[in-house]
């Protein structure tokens, strides 16, 4: 027997979902378009609010709205949130299988209500389609969000409510359906509508800290990232040069920098403008950037300068990637944009030596040999032979 009354479990489970809505009706407006799935969470927290007051209230309120809205709206706001979930990690959102099931749903419940009454029935049917939908949640959260603690809890906290409402099903069937009602007396029913108010409590409270956590992250990124081309600005590439030189004089390996320049770049904005000229910086990035390894750091350095960080290469190897790059780029490949080639120095020294001021006056003595010698050209510095 329970020390506490069910319905006022019911009452209490529906407060903070509702408040919580509002704050993530609130704080969503602000947020990117591109964090998605906010507003789902909050309909869905708003939803299962008014569902557990609805609930609650059977008796004092006509079946068709405590039994029908009540178990209807639990269908609804579990489908908005396994929606939001979709949508916030970048998966096709199950509008079919959650109209699918509140259609089920709304049939089934008024079929058992007047047609053949059943309070068990009704147990049964709401319990299978709200963990069929539990299961859904739950593989998204661990699958999608394995990397996010907050998701990884939500995960959680939707595969232990999965598995208490399976336990309800079970133990429904069991029995012969015996003690199915909402306030039936009984272990398996107090656990239910438990795990069920903090479901409601501490989900609603999880999905508002992982939207603002990837909020966060977003942010960080951005401050890190250059505006017009996504590459790294020079903050995140002084960061990348302290990492990388710190494990070169670990391991006694070398540092090459690539300084890149555009071409005539200030004759290019003359005559095609400044929205021209950004463009061609942004096809450079791309086209650049294809050509890179995955193990080297490529920054836009300022203006129509460009820089890569090459940890760990030899000499040649280096020059091999800058020429490929310099090739790549003189194709001109896009007709929409006016011919431009690019020069480059190199600079290569050990770790230890491989501050970034000396990288940098290498690499730059290297690039103004380079437009000497007629631009559109590599040029390895004359210190890197001397290491």
């Amino acid at each position: 027997m329970p020390a506490f009354d069910l319905r006022t479990v019911l009452l209490m489970s529906s407060v903070m979902p509702g408040l919580m809505a509002l704050v993530m009706f609130s704080m969503g407006r602000s947020f990117p378009t591109n964090i998605r799935g906010v507003g789902n969470w909050a309909c869905g927290a708003l939803i299962v609010s008014v569902a557990s007051i609805l609930l609650a209230l059977r008796g004092g309120v006509p079946d068709w709205l405590s039994i029908i809205g009540g178990n209807c709206g639990m269908i609804v706001s579990t489908g908005l949130w396994l929606i939001g979930s979709q949508r916030f990690f970048g998966r096709p959102p199950s509008w079919r299988f959650v109209t699918l099931m509140l259609a089920i749903g709304a049939i089934g419940e008024s079929w058992l209500t007047w047609a053949q009454p059943s309070a068990a029935g009704r147990a049964l049917c709401i319990n299978v389609i709200l963990a069929l939908i539990y299961v859904r949640q739950t593989f998204v959260m661990l699958r999608d969000g394995r990397h996010d603690s907050s998701a990884m809890f939500v995960g959680a906290l939707f595969l232990i409510q999965t598995a208490v409402t399976v336990l309800r099903v079970v133990t429904s069937i069991g029995s012969g359906f015996a003690a199915t009602g909402l306030y039936a007396r009984g272990f398996v029913q107090t656990l239910y509508l438990g795990t069920g108010a903090i479901l409601s409590l501490m989900a609603t409270v999880a999905f508002m800290l992982l939207a603002m956590n990837r909020l966060r992250v977003q942010l960080e990124q951005q401050a890190l990232a250059d505006p017009l081309t996504g590459l790294l600005n020079r903050r995140a590439f002084l960061n990348a040069h302290r990492e990388e030189r710190e494990k070169m004089m670990r391991t006694g390996g070398r540092l090459s920098l690539l300084l890149i320049d555009l071409d005539h770049f200030k004759t290019i904005n003359d005559t095609y403008g400044h929205v021209k000229g950004d463009e061609i910086l942004v096809d450079f990035s791309e086209r650049a950037a294809a050509i890179l390894t995955r193990h080297t750091h490529f920054s836009r350095w300022g203006g129509e300068e460009f820089t890569v960080l090459v940890p760990g290469s030899r000499p040649e190897d280096v020059f091999d990637l800058a020429e490929a790059l310099r090739s790549r780029i003189a194709l001109n490949d896009n007709p929409s944009l006016p011919a431009y080639t690019c020069s480059i120095g190199i600079a290569y020294t050990a770790g230890g030596d491989a501050t970034i001021e000396r990288l940098v006056k290498d690499a730059d003595e290297a690039l103004y040999r380079a437009k000497r010698n007629g631009r559109n050209c590599v040029e390895l510095s004359d210190q890197a032979i001397m290491v």
